[in-house]
Formats: C-alpha cells, structure tokens, sequence
C-alpha cells in the first residue's frame, strides 16, 4: 500500500471512532431524558390522584378541600406505591393548598423531578440532572 492510502485508512478509523463516540454520547443524552420524562409522568399521574383525593368530602377516605392529610404516608392514602423500577417517589410537602411531590430515579440518581401542584392545579414541574433534588 502506498503511503498516501495509509494516510486515508488512518483518517478514516479516526473519523469512524469520532462518530461512534458522539453517538454513544447522544444515546446517553436521549436515556436520561427519557428517564426524566417517565419521572414526571409518573409525578403527574400522582398529582392528579391527589387532586381527585383532595375534592372528597368524605372524612375517611378524602382530603375535605385539603391536601395536609396526604402529609404523613400521602401515598399509602392514595394506594400508590412509593417505589417503581424506574424511581422513588415521595409527597414531600403538603399544606391546605400546596402540594410537592418529589421523585429520583433508580437508574440514573442523580436525575430528579419535583411537581408542585397548587389549590386544584399544576403549578410547574423542575427537572435536575446534577443530583439536587433528593428525597429526605
């Protein structure tokens, strides 16, 4: 071979290399992505629980236009479980109008979510990737 193919060759399993490692690098990207975006939905589904647990009026099993019952074991309350393969999830907060539900992933955990939900609505969602959101 002369030296000019060599030279080719070289470039050309560099430039293969490369490729293979940022496709490496966004498929890592897209996992935890689509880890944090099950996260949230599973945040979300629980939200949605707590706010149809919330307008019950019945002492027993309803929050009377409160969610400070789901303060203590909230998720029992709500016969929901408070680990999935995918992460654990905890009601970390919860007043007369207010509510906070955190979840960090099993796989990844340094990824985290927290959902506020306030009076009957979601108020917004925070996401970190750095391993800021915990549960206590």
């Amino acid at each position: 071979m002369g030296q000019q193919q060599l030279l080719l060759l070289v470039i050309s399993i560099i430039v293969v290399a490369f490729a293979i490692m940022a496709g490496f690098s966004a498929a890592q990207t897209k996992l935890m992505q689509s880890e944090a975006d099950t996260l949230i939905s599973r945040n979300l589904s629980i939200a949605s629980e707590a706010v149809f647990w919330k307008t019950k009026r019945d002492p027993y099993a309803g929050g009377n236009a409160s969610y400070a019952g789901l303060a203590t074991d909230g998720m029992q309350k709500l016969f929901l479980g408070e680990a999935t393969h995918n992460g654990t999830f905890k009601i970390t907060l919860a007043t007369t109008n207010e509510l906070q539900i955190t979840a960090v992933s099993t796989n990844y955990p340094e990824i985290g979510a927290r959902t506020f939900i306030r009076d009957y609505s979601i108020d917004s969602t925070a996401v970190a990737y750095d391993g800021s959101i915990t549960i206590e």
